[in-house]
């Protein structure tokens, strides 16, 4: 063994000067047999140069660990630790034990608390919880895709189908006649949990998509007699007016059965909870169902909010104030005596945690606004003002309780 390079090593080490490589290396020379009649050689080399400077908590640690020894354990049993410690030098009988423990102290009991600091600040940056962000994926025809958000620096184009602009102006298509003949390409918009993001499609009609959700569209509507599109999840529309010879083409939204027709008008789609419901903001849209016949439509009016239930065909419209429906869109959380496990959902969905329920809170309800950009922190505080609640934040999870 180099015995000048294990000294150059172990002083290293004590200065905190160590790279990772020669900190392998030396782990890795104290396995070495015989370790122990090499470091007591060294003594004078490793220790009467420098004072060894341990903190108290570390000390007791450490003489803990010395105890624990069985080579020493029955020789240094009746003396006091204060005793043991002041005078460790002047054992000889146990010398070389203490000195592979000392330095096995500074080579891995420091190493592995350096493990563990790294470990805590991973746990902290993982459980700091973040409101959602623009963010979306973009798959292709073919199935390759595109990310898309603030942090996503984009220069990929497809046929000069579209350009990717500012955080509020989302990815916007250009309509084009040199798609080709025949079926259009289609690409789908996907969401994650925690992301939203916009759309101009090729027609002009715009779309807000919230968070864990597809909207999936053809890249032209040239030469078409009806604009298709079908959505998973939530998004809110404003549709362009389109004629082709002098007659409007519609426009289609197909959701989980429902077949939504509309000419020009704003209205918000949400599919999650296992049902479909549209609310109409401006003009009005026809809805009709899959297996139903033709004159099982309805017609909506502006404030009018239908609910469909896919698993046993029913429908309900009711009027309602579409602010809380579309609060998201503007950056809010909006609710009018909604049921608590719905706030929760909503929230889920948007800082990408999860929720577990200590208590049953079926008969809990919660009216309020708050901003989605908020501190989670302070959400759920506001939403504890209720007096009904205790929420308590747990990493990436929150427990709901009474």
């Amino acid at each position: 063994m180099n015995t000048q390079r294990l000294v150059y090593l172990i002083k290293k080490h004590q200065q905190g000067t160590c790279s990772d490589t020669e900190k392998a290396e030396l782990y890795q020379l104290m396995q070495n047999p015989g370790i122990e009649n090499d470091m007591l050689q060294l003594w004078e080399q490793l220790y009467e140069e420098k004072s060894l400077d341990i903190a108290e908590e570390d000390r007791k640690r450490l003489y803990e660990r010395i105890l624990s020894q069985p080579q020493v354990r029955g020789a240094i049993k009746p003396f006091s630790q204060k005793i043991i410690w002041s005078g460790l030098r002047k054992v000889a009988a146990i010398a070389a034990v203490f000195v592979i423990l000392l330095t096995a102290y500074f080579v891995l009991f420091q190493q592995q608390s350096e493990h563990t600091d790294t470990l805590i600040n991973t746990s902290r940056l993982q459980a700091e919880v973040m409101p959602g962000s623009n963010k979306a994926r973009i798959v292709f025809e073919d199935g390759t895709y595109q990310e898309l958000g603030e942090d996503v620096k984009s220069n990929v184009e497809k046929s000069k189908l579209f350009t990717i602009g500012t955080q509020d102006e989302g990815i916007s298509y250009h309509e084009t006649t040199d798609v080709g003949r025949g079926t259009p390409q289609i690409h789908t918009l996907i969401t994650p949990i925690g992301g939203e993001y916009a759309i101009r499609l090729a027609d002009g009609t715009k779309v807000w998509l919230n968070a864990d959700s597809k909207l999936k569209y053809p890249v032209s509507f040239h030469g078409a007699g009806v604009r298709e599109v079908e959505l998973e999840g939530e998004a809110y529309f404003d549709v362009a007016k389109s004629e082709v010879n002098h007659k409007r083409v519609p426009f289609v939204v197909k959701s989980k059965g429902q077949v939504l027709e509309v000419l020009g008008t704003e209205f918000n789609i949400n599919t999650f909870r296992n049902k479909v419901t549209t609310t109409l903001i401006e003009g009005s849209i026809k809805l009709s169902f899959d297996g139903k016949s033709a004159d099982r439509s309805y017609i909506l009016k502006p404030k009018d909010q239908s609910v469909y239930d896919d698993s046993n065909q029913k429908i309900s419209v009711a009027k309602i104030d579409p602010y809380y429906v579309t609060a998201w869109k503007s950056g809010d959380f909006a609710f009018d005596n909604a049921p608590l496990k719905d706030v929760m959902e909503d929230i889920a969905r948007w800082y990408d945690v999860s929720i577990e329920y200590k208590s049953e809170v079926s008969d809990i309800r919660f009216s309020g606004k708050v901003s989605r950009f908020e501190n989670i922190e302070t959400l759920l505080h506001t939403i504890e003002w209720t007096g009904s609640v205790k929420l308590k934040l747990n990493g990436r999870r929150i427990i709901v309780m009474k």
